[in-house]
């Protein structure tokens, strides 16, 4: 009898030594992760990878007004979705079923693994459970990739924390001390203390048309692609997976699976394409043909031309409303922007503007127009709510590039016949600096988090990195021969 108490007291208290030490991880499911136009943004805040040890609890709570599930298995990009790709499978370890507005899932992870997991209902919601054993050694980094893992899967020791370095993305292992001191060195990008990773984020995709090299390269990664003659503008899809750029030496659309590294598809569209933009739900793109005067409309599900919109004398490059529901597009020969309704994809009205109007952007409240004026060198302010001009705004020899960051207030113009950006409040409508970059500055875009501005420079073949709250150059980044429009993931 006492050998039974014994037994029973020595199993009770392995049980609560194993509660004692594992912990509970909560994992929201946040508002609007239903909405696949907001899944990159999310991803910010709900990292796509929690590192959990054997043992640990995992709870999701939906806070979402949307039904999920949890499933284990692979879900899918929402670029491939978009294109008709199979969408999702489970593996069978783990499934919550219906997770309504309001409920919680919990499951215990009692093997060491990579569990990637992703929502039925919504399968561009894709994530992954990284579960170690603290009591183990683990390999190194290098030999896990021999092994299969993925990168962003790698496992690090307790006391150490996984790192990307910014150029060459690939993984190692460092004391979780010296995390700050490698961000602060420039090493790493950022640091998320939950799962202990700092990481290259995906948003730091860089992309740029090498005019002087028929070629469309990712920064970053050094990664080039074969692409046509006198390649212009580009566009990234959201979350980065789709690339599409204009050839005007051909009058053709290259579309580029930036996942693969790989050109997927080349469409025919007007005459000498120029400003290419992919709207903001991935869905359809617009071309602006500068001779043929039309806007040319891509099916993003298939790559296909399923419009030609006429628009006006020489039409140059389109924005998206952040309400999806208007485009606006540059008309240079008529010295107007032309307004288009996306849904029923017909022009419905001309705003007058400066003189030759060339690139343009729109504050994120959708309430104003930046336009660049190539015959005047200044960028004309329009109220949307009115259409009127509110402002024109002298700025360096064109012509010009132009980018509102998502967040923030500032403006940024450059202007490829000088060496400057023009840096403009968005608030006093006032130039309140100008940074030498070196000669003709042309494309040029913000982060997603409005941290960093990188700008094509043609002359130098340069990427120049800025730092937008000082306003200094902190990088110089060789790019190739004559770069000539920059997309960056986050901030298309």
């Amino acid at each position: 009898m006492k050998l039974l108490i014994l037994v029973a007291i020595t199993i009770f208290s392995i049980f609560i030594y194993e509660q004692a030490f594992a912990s509970h991880i909560p994992i929201p499911i946040p508002k609007d992760d239903h909405e696949p136009g907001m899944r990159t943004v999310i991803d910010w805040y709900v990292p796509r990878s929690h590192s959990v040890n054997v043992g640990d609890v995992v709870t999701w709570t939906n806070e979402d007004p949307a039904p999920h599930t949890v499933t284990s298995g692979n879900g899918m990009l929402y670029s491939k979705y978009l294109r008709g790709e199979t969408v999702g499978t489970p593996n069978g370890i783990f499934d919550s079923g219906i997770i309504n507005p309001g409920e919680s899932w919990s499951y215990t992870f009692s093997e060491v693994g990579v569990f990637p997991y992703f929502c039925t209902l919504h399968p561009w919601v894709e994530r992954t459970i990284t579960v170690v054993d603290s009591g183990k050694d683990v390999p190194s980094p290098k030999k896990q990739l021999s092994e299969g893992v993925q990168p962003y899967d790698v496992q690090c020791k307790p006391e150490y924390s996984l790192i990307f370095k910014t150029h060459n993305q690939k993984p190692v292992c460092v004391k979780s001390e010296s995390t700050d001191r490698l961000i602060s060195l420039g090493w790493a990008l950022s640091y998320d203390p939950f799962p202990k990773i700092i990481e290259a984020s995906k948003f730091e995709q860089v992309m740029v048309t090498l005019q002087g090299e028929d070629r469309v390269s990712e920064i970053l990664s050094d990664q080039k692609l074969e692409a046509g003659p006198k390649m212009t503008y580009l566009s990234v899809s959201l979350d980065g997976g789709i690339l599409l750029a204009s050839s005007s030496g051909s009058d053709t659309v290259h579309a580029f699976d930036m996942i693969k590294g790989e050109k997927i598809s080349s469409v025919s569209v007007g005459k000498t394409p120029k400003g290419v933009k992919i709207n903001h739900d991935g869905k359809i793109a617009f071309v602006a043909n500068e001779n043929s005067g039309t806007v040319s409309v891509l099916d993003m599900t298939n790559l296909q031309l399923i419009k030609e919109i006429e628009i006006g004398k020489i039409p140059h490059n389109i924005v998206f409303h952040p309400n999806g529901l208007i485009a606006y597009v540059t008309i240079q020969g008529e010295d107007e922007i032309a307004i288009v309704d996306v849904r029923e994809l017909e022009k419905i009205d001309t705003i007058p503007i400066g003189s030759l109007p060339h690139n343009l952007d729109i504050t994120p409240d959708g309430q104003r127009l930046f336009v660049t004026n190539i015959g005047t060198n200044d960028v004309s302010v329009i109220d949307l709510s009115t259409k009127d001009l509110i402002k024109k705004i002298p700025v360096s020899k064109g012509h010009h590039g132009i980018d509102i960051p998502p967040f923030g207030d500032r403006v940024f113009v450059s202007g490829i016949g000088d060496d400057k950006v023009s840096v403009i409040d968005a608030t006093s409508l006032e130039v309140i600096g100008q940074i030498v970059v070196g000669q003709g500055p042309h494309g040029l875009r913000t982060d997603f988090h409005s941290n960093k501005l990188y700008v094509g420079v043609t002359q130098t073949n340069e990427i120049v990195v800025i730092d937008t709250m000082n306003l200094e150059i902190v990088e110089r980044v060789y790019a190739g021969n004559n770069p000539f429009w920059i997309a960056v993931a986050g901030n298309p």
